[in-house]
């Protein structure tokens, strides 16, 4: 919001900000309070996300290791239990389709995330937001 500024009879000027805008300026000369207050309105956007279906949180055994490994369809194949055959046949796809995804090699499809997905009971929109986020051109 572009604040207005206005001037006192007496001359002064005021500048008129929005409550988000003055916190950030608070904060960025190290307010807690102000850091506190948009830290709770990230959170209540976020929250208004999850419960809208439009954001998904992602399990934490999945983000600690993409940290380390990077691949989420070799994690989430690991984590389950699988081996890359069986994955690659619960997929529909061949090993070596699999392997290309794992290694970064080729990015899935929506379709064989979902079926993926199917094969370990994973929601589906965790391995769909990770390779095509929402909003992202096609």
């Amino acid at each position: 919001m572009k604040p207005q500024i206005l001037t006192t009879a007496a001359g002064e000027e005021l500048v008129v900000l929005a409550r988000h805008d003055y916190d950030v300026l608070l904060a960025r000369l190290g307010d807690e309070e102000a850091e506190d207050r948009l830290s709770a309105e990230i959170a209540m956007t976020v929250k208004a996300a999850i419960a809208e279906g439009t954001e998904i949180l992602l399990p934490t055994w999945l983000t600690d290791r993409m940290a380390a490994d990077g691949s989420p369809v070799r994690i989430v194949r690991e984590r389950f239990g699988l081996s890359p055959s069986r994955m690659a046949s619960e997929a529909g796809m061949t090993a070596d389709d699999l392997a290309d995804i794992e290694d970064g090699g080729r990015t899935p499809s929506p379709a064989v995330l979902d079926a993926i997905s199917l094969a370990v009971a994973l929601d589906p929109r965790v391995l769909r937001g990770l390779y095509h986020p929402p909003g992202e051109a096609a």
